[in-house]
């Protein structure tokens, strides 16, 4: 990224906060896809809630803890061959890493070599939003964020407001991405809104908004121990 590229950042993000309602942001996503340059995601209360009275009060935000998650069966116990078909990891990290990990979440239970959920956990988020910002290239941006749909719910090219007007909206309608266009006052807008899609990496998404809602919580943290700090001033 550009020192002209990084200027595009802090204004995209503010406008990811105020207009596309995302609750948290983060830069640099890497996502196996490229690395997206800010992700966004708009928490669900009623399913932070449900995790909360459930004993879960931390984020999943380890790619292979989501992965063995989301591939246990619901209805029945799971066999450790039957996860590892379906998850890219060795035997000894599922037994001596994963599990143990799930176990003390009091996610699951385990017997002999089988697993049993106990409790899925609801996803944080409602909505993911990815963003990939370029000065005046267009088209690597649009190639670039189009990857991005593999995981978000929403992605959207930034790019300047003199550059916008260039952008072909036949290509954004195609790889089903958004445009928006940046001032150099830091003003931003919507060009082209981006569909709300279902992405096509469930465990990817799910990955996005456990890392997303873990900054949530920690944000939250830091402003709760910085107002108990004030209130001894």
């Amino acid at each position: 990224m550009t020192s002209q590229e990084a200027d595009m950042i802090e204004p995209i993000r503010r406008f990811m906060l105020d207009h596309l309602r995302m609750d948290i942001t983060a830069q640099e996503f890497s996502a196996g896809y490229g690395v997206a340059d800010l992700v966004g995601a708009a928490l669900c209360d009623e399913g932070c809630e449900l995790r909360k009275q459930n004993g879960l009060e931390v984020a999943l935000d380890h790619h292979h803890v989501v992965q063995v998650l989301l591939a246990l069966r619901s209805d029945r116990r799971t066999s450790l061959p039957y996860i590892l078909k379906r998850v890219p990891l060795s035997e000894s990290t599922l037994r001596t890493r994963v599990l143990p990990q799930l176990h003390k979440l009091g996610l699951i239970e385990r017997e002999d070599g089988y697993v049993r959920l106990i409790f899925t956990p609801p996803k944080p988020a409602k909505r993911v939003v990815a963003v990939e910002a370029k000065q005046t290239r267009w088209r690597e941006a649009i190639l670039q964020a189009r990857r991005y749909t593999f995981f978000a719910n929403q992605t959207y090219v930034g790019v300047w407001t003199k550059t916008a007007a260039r952008v072909d909206k036949t290509l954004l309608y195609r790889h089903r991405v958004g445009l928006v266009s940046v001032e150099p006052n830091g003003e931003c807008s919507i060009v082209a809104e981006a569909p709300n899609i279902n992405p096509r990496e469930i465990n990817m998404n799910r990955f996005c908004s456990e890392f997303l809602y873990g900054l949530a919580l920690r944000s939250r943290s830091l402003a709760d121990q910085s107002s108990q700090s004030a209130c001894f001033i």
